[in-house]
């Protein structure tokens, strides 16, 4: 409960709250305000927050506000799916057909927003299997490593000489 107050309602009100006085922008920062009223007036309503201490109210604001100026905002292709994809190109070994399947899948069926439900959920309407549940239930017997043609050779310990 308290990972989630963090998580969901403190960082958010802090972040925006440093946005608002960061930004010359007088458009984004009527957008920057009201993202940072909402998400106040939702850390004040929340239970957890009432039954605090000031004190501890106090020291959890001071580490959400060092944790918030750890932040850096990046685009797409930075981070995630995107981010992966591009580092693939950039090492120019291109991505396979069945590797940009395989993230697809993964991306739609996989990754949960805060609520709880994937990209597939929201788009069709109804619920889906859990992924590695589907998986684990329909993967078949894996293959056996190959044989190597030539034993490995036995490796020991030996100090070289030391000269005098």
């Amino acid at each position: 409960m308290l990972l989630t107050l963090f998580k969901d309602y403190l960082l958010p009100t802090v972040y925006w709250q440093q946005q608002v006085q960061r930004t010359k922008n007088p458009d984004l920062r009527k957008d920057y305000q009201s993202a940072y009223l909402k998400t106040k007036e939702l850390l004040i309503r929340h239970p957890v927050t009432v039954s605090l201490s000031l004190s501890t109210k106090e020291s959890w604001w001071n580490w959400a506000i060092w944790m918030v100026s750890k932040f850096q905002r990046s685009s797409s292709a930075v981070e995630g799916r995107n981010g992966y994809l591009s580092q693939v190109h950039h090492n120019r070994r291109g991505l396979s057909t069945k590797r940009l399947q395989v993230s697809t899948v993964i991306h739609n069926f996989s990754l949960k927003r805060s609520d709880g439900t994937t990209a597939a959920e929201r788009l069709f309407g109804r619920e889906f299997p859990d992924l590695f549940e589907y998986l684990v239930e329909h993967i078949c017997e894996l293959p056996q490593p190959r044989k190597p043609r030539k034993p490995p050779k036995p490796q020991t310990f030996a100090l070289p000489a030391v000269p005098l």
